[in-house]
């Protein structure tokens, strides 16, 4: 029997890497038959020039990325805020191309059963499933993805949120089938839960696990539980070492 294999989005200024490090408590639950995947970001963000290490948490951040891994700090996409004044509406700068990577990353490892994000590559997740629903074969972004990528059976987000703008409203028209656990927290200022449940909207089948947290994974023992019976229901492997 083929492994299971969850596709794992790291979110802005992290890397494969480092989200592998944030979330092992959670894979590393599960046994053989599951296999976590994690790719850096298409873009590498250059720190010095947009993030200055004004204050401890900024530092704190840089170093770790540093410390954990040899991929600095890499993005999916730069955002890039709407200019009436030049009749821009602005979008996700680079999704084109972070598209064409991981439709190639999919090729090379094989298809995925799951995908998963964190704050951006939560996004992104969302669009990726949104795109893999068998309606949206002829969607200009689905061309990106391989043909063999069916609409994988769950998706699981992190601080993970709706795409803003208005041109991406398509990639949602026909939301996402499947079962979803979107994983919010009580005292996130960056993704807040009513952003989240932007992402939760389109949904078919959204479940909600909200933490005491801010921006991060939680690491509780209930919320773990959580998740890793999410994941057990939707996969439900023939074979799986006892937790």
């Amino acid at each position: 029997m083929s492994r299971l294999r969850i596709l794992c989005l790291h979110g802005f200024t992290s890397n494969g890497t480092v989200h592998a490090h944030q979330v092992r408590k959670i894979t590393n639950q599960f046994s053989s038959d599951f296999e976590f995947l994690f790719p850096d970001g298409a873009h590498e963000v250059f720190m010095s020039e947009r993030y200055k290490p004004d204050n401890a948490a900024n530092k704190a951040w840089m170093d770790f990325v540093v410390a954990t891994s040899t991929a600095g700090h890499r993005a999916w996409w730069f955002a890039q805020d709407a200019d009436p004044a030049k009749n821009d509406p602005g979008g996700f700068e680079g999704l084109e191309k972070s598209l064409e990577y991981i439709g190639k990353f999919i090729e090379k490892s094989g298809p995925v059963d799951v995908i998963w994000g964190f704050s951006q590559g939560g996004c992104f997740a969302g669009m990726l499933m949104a795109l893999l629903h068998e309606k949206q074969r002829d969607h200009p972004l689905r061309s990106y993805l391989p043909k063999q990528q069916g609409l994988p059976r769950a998706g699981l987000f992190f601080s993970g949120f709706k795409a803003r703008f208005h041109q991406y409203d398509s990639v949602y028209e026909h939301g996402i089938d499947v079962p979803t656990l979107h994983i919010m927290g009580e005292e996130d200022k960056i993704v807040t839960i009513k952003r989240s449940e932007t992402l939760k909207s389109v949904c078919r089948d959204g479940r909600t696990l909200k933490h005491p947290g801010g921006h991060n994974i939680p690491e509780s023992e209930e919320d773990q539980t959580v998740i890793d019976e999410f994941l057990r229901e939707v996969l439900n492997p023939k074979s799986r070492e006892s937790l």
